[in-house]
């Protein structure tokens, strides 16, 4: 096996390199290696390159991505070594072997605090390590994260066995997928006075980025009557309409007074039945609130890293007065990856999920993917080693 893995490192805010790091020594009980196949670029690895590296702000959880370090949680690649039984190490017990495709859940925990403990499905945890974000490249064992050659994946890291039959793309893109579910925690809350998510519902989106399509599309599977797209790319708007969207709103073009009242014109009045933040900057929120029907849903996704920024808001006007039901999200639920694959797979003729991915890179063109990724004609930048 190799000495040196090539991969791009994060070595500071705005500043990436391609490195030779060194092939770990040896595999601790429960790890795996995997040669990489394709790796995203989030927004939270954007916001990293910014120098905005807070999770979990103001709770117990808070922690800082580090430098240096290599990114990349959203992944597809093949198992090359394994310590330990794969039916130990597989999410679910399955018969894992070298050769497999696999995809992995960013988040590992401790198993031991209170909500890992109380808390089924959603990671968290009070110990919380982000595959990607918090491991430095510069100690052992240097590769967490996949934008490079290979990716360890340490003990504890939840490790699914993709079907053979799903392509490398959609294992890529499933992390994306499975963010989605914030919809199915709002079908939870149908039966109560007319709040959470029910069939037919209006439901809002803001942003078209790749996260906006996948709800775009969760919402029409899961049942959404009129479904509102808000971009400020016509090109985004277009294709939303290809994941299911009805309209497609270019909100360069109105006030928000003006946007406000065109959803209300499109809901005879009321305002939406649910709306879901995916642009990831905070000002886009009172906005949201505003075209958000009494009763409403509101549910905020974007904003996973802390940017500093904060926005006003009248808590009678905009909260109370609504009697809103507000949802904050910060992770999703690692049993969710499995049914993600697979409604990918059969639904595949009906959302293009491969057209997410916009733009292909190699290791070596490092600082122009990430430059491309920041650029409005961007939805899934992707390196492909």
């Amino acid at each position: 096996m190799t000495e040196k893995v090539k991969a791009v490192v994060m070595v500071a805010p705005g500043k990436v390199e391609l490195q030779e790091l060194p092939y770990p020594d040896h595999l601790e009980p429960g790890a795996v290696i995997v040669k990489m196949e394709m790796s995203g670029i989030c927004g939270t690895d954007k916001h990293a390159y910014m120098g905005e590296v807070t999770l979990y702000g103001g709770t117990e959880t808070e922690q800082d991505m580090v430098y240096p370090t290599v990114h990349g949680h959203e992944n597809s690649g093949i198992v090359v070594e394994m310590n330990g039984t794969g039916s130990e190490i597989e999410y679910s017990g399955k018969d894992l072997k070298i050769g497999d495709r696999v995809t992995n859940c960013p988040n590992v925990i401790c198993g031991r605090c209170w909500y890992c403990r109380n808390v089924h499905g959603y990671p968290y945890c009070a110990e919380h390590q982000g595959i990607g974000m918090t491991y430095y490249s510069n100690q052992f064992p240097y590769i967490v994260g996949g934008w490079g050659e290979y990716m360890y994946l340490p003990p504890k890291a939840w490790i699914y066995k993709v079907p053979e039959y799903i392509p490398v793309e959609y294992a890529c893109l499933v992390e994306l997928f499975v963010v989605a579910a914030l919809l199915d925690r709002a079908k939870e809350y149908g039966a109560y006075g007319g709040k959470g998510f029910h069939f037919g519902d209006t439901v809002v989106i803001q942003g078209a980025g790749a996260i906006g399509m996948m709800m775009i599309a969760k919402a029409r599977i899961l049942g959404a009557g009129k479904i509102i797209a808000l971009d400020p790319m016509d090109k985004k708007l277009d294709l939303s309409k290809e994941f299911g969207a009805d309209i497609g709103i270019n909100v360069s073009k109105y006030t928000n007074e003006e946007l406000v009242q065109y959803i209300r014109d499109e809901t005879e009045g009321r305002g939406a039945d649910v709306v879901v933040e995916t642009v990831g900057r905070p000002e886009v929120i009172p906005v949201g609130l505003e075209m958000m029907r009494r009763g409403g849903t509101y549910m905020e996704t974007g904003n996973f890293v802390d940017t500093g920024a904060t926005v006003e808001l009248n808590v009678h006007r905009h909260i109370a007065a609504k009697n809103a039901l507000i949802f904050g999200n910060t992770n999703h639920p690692h049993d969710g990856y499995y049914a993600a694959l697979e409604m990918m797979w059969r639904y595949r003729h009906e959302y293009p999920f491969e057209k997410l991915i916009t733009h292909r890179f190699r290791l070596d063109q490092a600082q122009e993917a990430i430059k491309k990724s920041f650029e409005e004609d961007a939805l899934k930048v992707v390196f492909a080693p």
